[in-house]
């Protein structure tokens, strides 16, 4: 089923996953026998260095004395391995395929309603020309935005209006850091702290993973920064930091490569000592390995009282006609953690291949015939909420030879006995393949309803920034329609005399923490003149409404 809309030039929808196919992966993920556990203790560390700054004295230096940037650079985009074996206790106990074509023929869906307008949107911050990709993040506190990217950070007010502004050098130069790349953020609503990660010092001895916090919900006061050494052999370098927490850690994930020839070596798993670094402490840390661990998202945790923090990673894009991604975790309490790797696998009879062929440049672009990348599947985030995890991906389609990509979205849970049931799972796509979607992120608030954000791409538009919702009563697996956040303003071809046409590398969704149900996305567009970039706040606010209509009916 495809999602209609009328009245425009091109075709746009959102797909639909009937219900059927929901209640079949549960029942199958249940008859699954349990996966045996990978189970490991880690090895303890503390930060290799410590300091504190005042954001606000340190923007004051920096306009009173700016420093001068290096010569533009292009932040390298790492490949991790993908596609691993599933194991047999993993696959589907019956033919899938098979048994939905005995079901009944699914009653038609109605259409949904079209998603929310936006309550609030402005520019979260521009393109300095220093840094490709931007590598799109921003988070929300109680008063203020924080933006995050390769080359700058920056704190507005709630109406976009800055406060402050630093290089992302030079946030992180107390530490000893040098050359930082890829920022995460998030918020801790539970303790009202920011928390900030990001990585430095590329292909070399001295990488570090880099970890703050605020020290009160003000993110213009003062942060506690910790720089941890990435490798004690100086051989292997930090790529890629991915961020969550729960009600004893703030965990922040990276994928290691040999800093001669970039060969993957393992993830690697931080577990920090939450309170620790929120007393301003020694850094505390344990350190847990994984060789087949690229990519793993740590999930940012809505329940203070879980002691489980779970970790999700794209497996096998696939394998036998499914799907698979595999759930791991960090149990036990904070100075004995235990983290086991493949808790249990979750899965799809709808395939989906890992990238596009031969990692090109893959998306349209009005105006050219230089197209964008696109990356790959791996998971972009992972949200706990009510008891479901909810994650998001790009994927691409179809399996056997991608013509075109999508947002891809989950809803699961674990079972607790080695088991997962997949409670939804749906893909924001255009079923004629014009338009696509990429480097989405997802949202969940305290009600169940949900937002996606995302860059769209197609030969008719500029590359843009858009979002589609869900409210918790919508039909199961369904996203209502996509909307234009910030529409692109100009061609883009970017690459600093390189050969990649570099996007994202992600974006950020999240919950406002002032009232725990409006909703936050900060995506990328390409903005004029041409060949830069731009990144773009918007508010949803459940119950607001919808834009006009953006395309035309549909069904498939």
């Amino acid at each position: 089923m495809v999602m209609p809309i009328a009245g425009a030039k091109h075709t746009w929808s959102v797909k639909l996953m009937p219900i059927v196919v929901g209640l079949l992966l549960v029942c199958m993920a249940s008859a699954q026998a349990p996966i045996a556990p990978d189970v490991q203790r880690g090895r303890k560390g503390v930060a290799t260095s410590r300091a504190v700054v005042n954001f606000t004295e340190l923007a004051r230096q920096v306009v009173e004395a700016p420093t001068v940037e290096v010569m533009p650079e292009v932040i390298p985009f790492m490949p991790i391995p993908s596609e691993y074996p599933v194991p047999p206790e993993a696959l589907p106990v019956t033919n899938e395929k098979a048994a939905v074509s005995e079901q009944p023929p699914p009653e038609e869906t109605p259409p949904a309603a079209l998603s929310p307008a936006t309550s609030s949107s402005f520019q979260a911050l521009g393109d300095n020309g220093t840094r490709i990709p931007p590598d799109t993040m921003g988070t929300v506190g109680p008063n203020h935005l924080m933006v995050a990217l390769n080359s700058e950070v920056r704190i507005q007010n709630r109406s976009g209006v800055e406060t402050s502004k630093v290089t992302l050098n030079s946030f992180w130069s107390s530490t000893g850091a040098t050359g930082v790349f890829d920022p995460k953020l998030t918020y801790d609503p539970f303790n009202s702290r920011w928390i900030f990660t990001a990585t430095s010092n590329a292909r070399a001895a001295s990488s570090s993973v880099l970890v703050g916090v605020s020290q009160t919900s003000d993110p213009t006061g003062t942060w506690n920064l910790y720089r941890v050494d990435a490798d004690a052999t100086d051989t292997n370098w930090a790529d890629f930091p991915s961020l969550g927490f729960n009600k004893d850690w703030i965990v922040v994930t990276v994928n290691m490569f040999r800093n001669a020839g970039d060969a993957f070596v393992q993830g690697n798993v931080y577990a920090f000592d939450k309170t620790d670094l929120y007393a301003n402490g020694t850094g505390a840390f344990t350190l847990f390995t994984d060789a087949q661990g690229g990519t793993l998202a740590p999930a940012v945790t809505f329940d203070n009282s879980l002691a489980t923090e779970y970790l999700l990673k794209h497996w096998n894009g696939s394998s036998g006609g499914s799907g698979f991604l595999r759930l791991s975790s960090i149990t036990g309490t904070v100075g004995a953690e235990v983290y086991t790797a493949q808790v249990t696998f979750v899965s799809t009879m709808n395939p989906w291949s890992f990238q596009p062929p031969n990692g090109d440049d893959f998306a349209p672009q009005r105006g050219t015939t230089d197209k964008i990348q696109n990356n790959d599947s791996r998971i972009s985030n992972l949200v706990y909420r009510n008891g479901s995890l909810w994650a998001a991906q790009t994927a691409f389609l179809p399996s056997t030879s991608p013509t075109h990509a999508v947002a891809q979205w989950w809803q699961f849970q674990d079972n607790g006995d080695g088991t997962a049931s997949v409670q939804q799972f749906g893909r924001v796509e255009d079923p004629d393949g014009n338009v696509f979607y990429a480097f989405p992120s997802i949202a969940v608030n305290v009600n169940n309803d949900v937002l996606l954000g995302y860059s769209s791409f197609s030969a008719a538009q500029f590359a843009s920034a858009s979002y589609s919702f869900r409210a918790s009563t919508d039909p199961p697996n369904t996203m209502r329609p996509d909307s234009l956040l910030k529409a692109g303003e100009a061609t883009y071809f970017k690459t600093f005399t390189g050969t990649e046409n570099r996007w994202g590398d992600y974006s950020n969704t999240v919950v406002d923490p002032v009232n725990d149900t409006d909703m936050w996305t900060i995506q990328e567009y390409a903005a004029s003149p041409a060949n830069l970039w731009g990144t773009w706040w918007g508010m949803i606010v459940p119950g607001t409404p919808p834009k006009k209509r953006r395309g035309q009916v549909t069904s498939e």
